[in-house]
Formats: structure tokens, sequence, C-alpha cells
């Protein structure tokens, strides 16, 4: 064949020298699979494909290899029903008992009025909204501070008087 015919075919993808030197290659690999392969034990030897070059299987040999190495990897792990933490209705139960009950509370008023009518700081405490929770510090020493550290209520005064 001639070199300008050569040159066309190369760009075009096929090359007979090119396909021949694949080929030699690929055998190549396939005998050192298989002297590879003898080396091993019988039990890894048995039904293996995997030491075989990909461009050497047909493709239901290659599907097969891939379903085979699946199933392999997936007896590697117990079923999900075995790892997941299943729980009986009385191991939630005394999950559940030391867990802290969450009640809603429903919004009464402004603090100064929940001041006003329980009187108790603590008491107060119970009946505060999330929201009012979070805007209110309640001081050791009987005050209540906003946000910006205004005293709300001192302990003593109404808390009427208190923001005067």
């Amino acid at each position: 064949m001639n070199r300008a015919a050569r040159s066309v075919l190369r760009k075009i993808g096929y090359d007979p020298a090119l396909e021949e030197e694949r080929k030699q290659q690929l055998e190549r690999e396939a005998t050192r699979a298989v002297e590879t392969r003898k080396d091993q034990p019988p039990e890894q030897q048995a039904g293996d494909l995997g030491t075989v070059p990909d461009e050497l299987l047909s493709e239901s040999e290659k599907r097969h290899e891939k379903y085979r190495r699946q199933q392999a990897m997936a007896g590697r792990f117990t079923p999900a029903a075995e790892r997941l933490p299943i729980m009986t209705a009385e191991e939630r139960k005394e999950r559940d008992k030391d867990r802290p009950k969450w009640t809603s509370t429903p919004f009464e008023g402004p603090i100064e009025k929940l001041i006003e009518k329980y009187g108790d700081l603590e008491e107060v405490k119970k009946h505060l909204t999330l929201g009012q929770s979070m805007k209110y510090e309640f001081t050791g020493d009987g005050k209540v501070l906003d946000k910006s550290g205004k005293i709300i209520y001192d302990g003593h005064k109404p808390p009427g008087d208190a923001r005067r």
C-alpha cells in the first residue's frame, strides 16, 4: 500500500499495521493473564473473568462479569434490616421517658401582663412563648432584661413603672 493511501486511512482511523499491533498487544495481555491466573489458588480461578481484558470479552460476558461483581459487593454487607436499629414499642417508651416533653405555649400577652398576672418569675417563664423567651433574659437577682439590656422588671416595681 502506498504512503498516500496509508496516510488517508490513518486519518480516518483505520491502519492495517496499527490494527495488527493492537491484536498482538491483546494477545500478549491475554497470555500474561492466563499465566498469572495459573499462579492463583483454584477457588479464585473458578468463573472469574476479571483477569481477562475487556477487549477479549463479548458483550454478554462483560454484562455477566458486571453482575457478578455487584453480587460480590452485596455479599460483603449485611442487609439493611439487620444494620438499622429497629425499636420495639417498649424500647421506644423507655427512650422517650428521658426526653423532655415539649408543650406549645399560646401567647397570653406581653411580659408585663404576665408578671402582673402571675407575680412569680418562674411561673412567668413557663407561660412565655418561644419568641418571648428568646427576647428576654432573666437574671439571678430577679430582674428581667430585654435584648438591648434595658431593665423591663427590677423585681420590686410593678412592670408598668419599670419602663419609665
